[in-house]
């Protein structure tokens, strides 16, 4: 017995109507346990994104990029110009682990503490949802005419 072929989805980009418009993907608002975890670990994150520059450790902050004066301060290590081989060391092998890190456990990286997916998810997102509302109120306001309140909403996005 021969499988179907149902590969007609790789004929079109899922994003483009068939007139060539943009079609518009409004996402149902994620709810439950591993939700909120991850709204945890975002606002752990962020919180520490903010606050890094002002941690000091050894009288150095924990991140400076300080380049009028040409030092850098990562995790309070000093880099100097003439420390620019141990600088690019230690980027090749943050950009080799986070690699091999998103290899092996992709989804865990993508899905919990990839800073993409924390801002768009956890930053704008959120105030989609805070301005449009849910997915229905979306759908709604796309196919409501131009009032002022969809003004407004747009507006403010």
């Amino acid at each position: 017995m021969e499988a179907p072929n149902n590969e007609s989805f790789r004929d079109s980009i899922a994003t483009i109507s068939e007139d060539g418009k943009r079609a518009w993907i409004f996402p149902k608002k994620p709810s439950g346990k591993f939700y909120d975890y991850r709204k945890y670990v975002s606002y752990f994150l962020l919180a520490f994104l903010f606050a890094a520059p002002f941690i000091k450790i050894n009288g150095n902050q924990f991140l400076m990029f300080n380049v009028l004066e040409r030092r850098f301060n990562i995790f309070g290590f000093p880099f100097w110009p003439q420390d620019f081989h141990l600088f690019v060391i230690s980027m090749i092998i943050g950009v080799i682990f986070i690699t091999l890190f998103t290899v092996a456990f992709g989804r865990i990286f993508c899905g919990w503490i990839c800073p993409q997916t924390i801002f768009m998810e956890m930053v704008f997102r959120r105030i989609e949802y805070w301005i449009d509302g849910d997915r229905g109120k979306q759908l709604r306001l796309k196919k409501s005419g131009w009032t002022s309140e969809k003004i407004r909403k747009r507006v403010l996005k």
